[in-house]
């Protein structure tokens, strides 16, 4: 019975000195008060979103657009790489209901090397720069004979870059359809240069033509290049219509002009509302007026001796 009498004194010892323990240190805790919590992160100063954060944004999602093969019009800042040989089209056409599947298509990569040369850079002939308060009619200069191309196609490049450069490439297409349906269409020059460079004393057909815009910036030769692809494509038909043949005039989103409401309105890509034929028999803006028909000028005596005898005086004798 000792031997385990002792163990039994001594588990009982060393339960009373643990319990013994654990009472101090609590008794500790409780009077030291709650353990001091960990303190918390500073709060992060709120990101000002500034323009240049804006812009660095747009340019992330914009380069994985094009990465994805969803560029579309996005390659307008890519300059071709200078190469004697032409730099060969990359293009995916999107097959759609529509779609001028041959020229009219999306350019993912660099344009096709332009073989017109844009108009030159004048920097006499920078404007002020545009305070965006709404739309201000340009000055128009009619007085300066213009400078106009003999190519027709170099004309069709120049109403595409100047009129349309920042539309959709079926915008563009549909302005140079509407230089073409001019020329064929008996009321406005044959030429398509003429049509292009049309004016009279009081304006001019396409605003570029004498407002100044020509030579007043560097050319974006990628645009350029652009327009030049989509004005080989119109003007050789290797596109589907965009619009009715009967459609000659259009104007920009942004202003009213009174002929607007003579027009038949056919469809409107962009910032462009184009029109088809005058209603009640109006005549299109800037047409030349049709000499009139079935009408036949004779040279008759006897009308002649009989407008004399009726208004001639009475003491005149007859011839």
């Amino acid at each position: 019975m000792k031997p385990q009498t002792s163990v039994i004194i001594v588990s009982g010892l060393t339960l009373a000195l643990w319990f013994g323990i654990s009472s101090r240190e609590l008794l500790a805790q409780a009077e030291a008060g709650p353990a001091p919590a960990a303190p918390l992160p500073a709060p992060k100063p709120p990101v000002i979103e500034t323009d240049s954060l804006r812009r660095a944004e747009l340019n992330r999602r914009l380069r994985g657009m094009i990465a994805e093969g969803r560029g579309g019009r996005l390659a307008d800042a890519q300059q071709p790489a200078p190469s004697a040989a032409p730099v060969r089209a990359t293009r995916r056409v999107v097959a759609a209901k529509g779609a001028n599947e041959s020229v009219v298509g999306r350019s993912l990569r660099a344009e096709p090397r332009s073989t017109i040369a844009p108009p030159a850079y004048d920097p006499a002939r920078v404007g002020p720069v545009s305070t965006r308060r709404g739309y201000t009619p340009p000055r128009l200069d009619l007085t300066t004979p213009p400078n106009i191309p003999s190519d027709p196609l170099a004309c069709l490049t120049q109403a595409i870059y100047y009129e349309a450069r920042n539309e959709s490439e079926e915008g563009q297409a549909a302005v140079a359809e509407v230089v073409l349906n001019r020329a064929g269409s008996g009321r406005y020059p044959r030429d398509v240069c003429q049509v292009v460079y049309q004016r009279n004393s009081r304006t001019c057909q396409f605003t570029f033509t004498c407002d100044g815009s020509i030579g007043r910036s560097p050319v974006n030769m990628t645009a350029w290049a652009r327009a030049e692809r989509i004005a080989r494509g119109v003007y050789a038909g290797e596109t589907k219509a965009l619009l009715p043949r009967a459609s000659v005039n259009y104007h920009a989103n942004y202003v009213s002009p009174t002929w607007a409401r003579r027009m038949e309105r056919v469809k409107r890509i962009g910032a462009h509302i184009f029109y088809g034929a005058p209603l009640n028999g109006e005549t299109t803006p800037g047409a030349e007026t049709p000499p009139p028909q079935n009408l036949m000028f004779v040279k008759n005596d006897a009308i002649e001796r009989a407008y004399v005898a009726l208004f001639r005086p009475s003491s005149q004798p007859p011839s």
